[in-house]
């Protein structure tokens, strides 16, 4: 692979990568432009910068998945048509790059945020739904039914106050709520994804409700959790999209918690498997259709 064969726009993507948390200032663009017309310079850069063929072949618009706004309604036909053209812009500079990889964003971000339409985390519950997604903070279906006679501000208090950054006796627990396509929660992680982004999602949480911001914050929270290297452990049969279920004694379960690749992702997404089943039918749609 010659430097001519690198695209700017991925010389550029991966550059960014390098540099996070800090941004691309104009100046260094002009800087870098200029010096990439020597071609021993170009080509020390891309070697620096270790840009793989996929890399560049998703860059120059060769991508290992179909990802349209058509196929992308066969896997959810409530899908927000808004996220494809972002998925395909912003993906790849977080290094979502293989097939595996961007169906099992696309996969968590839907289960996450009801298809790309949901901006915050809701907690209009049943008291059933609520006292099964939290058993450990709430004991029984009549402390749910109190809790949620309260409003949805006092039920998210409740549940993350105190915890992870957020401060007792606020409504930190309501403001840092679930955000973001896949969810991002708490104080700290929203600090966190501050100082990644220089987005000031901890200073205003409500940011994360812009559709440009919730990708974004879904993206970086994927890269620093190492999720492009975890997806590649997704294990399919021939199809290439069935999930593979064999325990250890080759017997087929048709249980999806005996995929490691999947089951390995939701729980760093999830911090356990709530939505498990869920996520793994639409990944193996994704894997079908993209």
């Amino acid at each position: 692979m010659t430097s001519q064969t690198v695209t700017d726009t991925a010389i550029f993507a991966k550059l960014r990568e390098h540099l996070a948390p800090t941004k691309l200032s104009q100046l260094m663009v002009d800087i870098t432009n200029q010096a990439m017309t020597d071609n021993k310079f170009r080509g020390e850069l891309i070697e620096r910068l270790e840009l793989s063929v996929k890399e560049v072949e998703v860059a120059a618009g060769k991508r290992p998945y179909n990802l349209t706004i058509e196929t992308l309604k066969k896997v959810d036909p409530n899908v927000n048509p808004a996220a494809v053209e972002i998925l395909l812009r912003l993906g790849p500079q977080y290094g979502i790059i293989t097939k595996k990889q961007m169906c099992a964003f696309i996969a968590n971000c839907i289960h996450e945020s009801s298809a790309f339409n949901a901006k915050r985390e809701s907690f209009n519950y049943r008291p059933e739904r609520l006292r099964a997604v939290f058993p450990t903070r709430i004991k029984s279906v009549a402390d749910a039914r109190a809790l949620l006679a309260k409003g949805q501000v006092a039920v998210a208090n409740y549940l993350y106050g105190g915890r992870y950054g957020n401060r007792p006796n606020t409504n930190d627990g309501w403001d840092y709520r679930g955000g973001g396509w896949t969810g991002n929660t708490f104080r700290d992680n929203y600090f966190i994804l501050q100082n990644m982004t220089s987005i000031k999602f901890g200073d205003n949480p409500k940011l994360i409700e812009d559709m440009e911001n919730a990708a974004i914050a879904a993206m970086e929270f994927w890269r620093i959790n190492g999720c492009n290297e975890k997806a590649e452990k997704i294990n399919t049969y021939s199809n290439g999209y069935t999930l593979n279920t064999l325990n250890s004694k080759g017997i087929e379960t048709r249980d999806y918690k005996m995929n490691y690749g999947a089951r390995i992702i939701r729980q760093t997404v999830n911090g356990g498997l709530n939505g498990y089943t869920e996520f793994c039918q639409a990944l193996e749609k994704c894997l079908r259709y993209l």
